[in-house]
C-alpha cells in the first residue's frame, strides 16, 4: 500500500537535516523534489546514492492536471514515495497541495516527516506576541496589488509574517514602508541557520534604507 510521505529539510544547514528524513529517503521508491539540482546537492551532503529516475521534478510549473496525472501513474504501484522541497517544509508555497488532494480523495496515507520551517524559526527568535499571527506567505508580484495586500494586513491586530523570494526583497521592503509607519517595528530574518545569518528588529525606515539591495538573500519579514 502506498505511503506519501511529506518531508521537511534543513533551510541551509545540512545538519539540521533529521536522521528520519535521511532513512525515509533511503527507503523511497520515487522522491518528489521541486528541483533535480537541490535534491541532488541534499543527498551529496547527506551521503545518500539516487539514481535519476526515481526522481520527479514537482515543481511551480506542474500543471494541474496532465502533470498531476502523470505522475500519479508513475507513484501509485510504489509504497514509498517522499515530497520535499528545495528548503525547509512543504505545501506551504509550493504545489504539494495537488497532490494532498488526490491522495485524501483515494485514500492513500500521508504521513509528516517533521523538521525545519523558516516560519518557527523566525517565530521562537523574536519578541513579538505570537499567540495569534497571520502568515501572507508571498505578496502579490503586481505592485499595486501587494500595497493592496499590504493595506488589508494593516487591519490586522496580529502579527504579520510575510515570505518571499530573495530578488523581491527590495520591492517588498518599500511596499511595507509606503503602507505602514516609518516607525514600525519589524523584524527581517536573513539566511536563517547559515554563517550568513542575520535577525534584525528596528523600525521599516532603517531596515529598508539597510537591507533594500540584498538580492541574493532568503529573508522571513515579520511585521510586529
Amino acid at each position: 500500500m502506498l505511503t506519501i510521505y511529506v518531508a521537511a529539510r534543513d533551510i541551509g544547514n545540512y545538519k539540521d537535516n533529521t536522521e528520519r528524513l535521511k532513512e525515509v529517503l533511503i527507503e523511497s521508491d520515487i522522491i518528489l523534489v521541486e528541483s533535480f539540482r537541490e535534491a541532488t546537492t541534499l543527498f551529496k551532503a547527506l551521503g545518500i546514492k539516487k539514481e535519476k529516475e526515481s526522481l520527479i521534478e514537482f515543481s511551480e510549473h506542474t500543471k494541474k492536471s496532465r502533470d498531476i496525472d502523470e505522475i500519479i501513474t508513475k507513484i501509485v504501484n510504489c509504497k514509498i514515495v517522499t515530497l520535499i522541497s528545495d528548503c525547509g517544509t512543504p505545501v506551504l508555497e509550493d504545489p504539494g497541495k495537488l497532490l494532498l488532494e488526490y491522495c485524501y480523495s483515494h485514500n492513500i496515507k500521508v504521513k509528516p516527516i517533521a523538521g525545519v520551517s523558516s516560519i518557527t524559526a523566525a517565530i521562537m527568535c523574536l519578541p513579538f506576541n505570537f499567540k495569534e499571527f497571520y502568515y501572507a506567505g508571498l505578496l502579490p508580484r503586481d505592485d499595486r496589488e501587494r500595497e493592496r495586500k499590504l493595506l488589508y494586513l494593516k487591519k490586522l491586530n496580529v502579527p504579520i509574517i510575510i515570505l518571499d523570494t530573495p530578488y523581491r526583497l527590495g520591492k517588498v521592503l518599500n511596499a511595507v514602508k509606503k503602507i505602514y509607519s516609518k516607525d514600525k517595528e519589524i523584524a527581517l530574518c536573513l539566511d536563517l541557520t547559515t554563517e550568513n545569518e542575520e535577525i534584525v528588529l528596528d523600525s521599516i525606515s532603517s531596515i529598508c534604507s539597510k537591507y533594500q539591495d540584498n538580492k541574493k538573500r532568503e529573508f522571513v519579514l515579520i511585521v510586529s
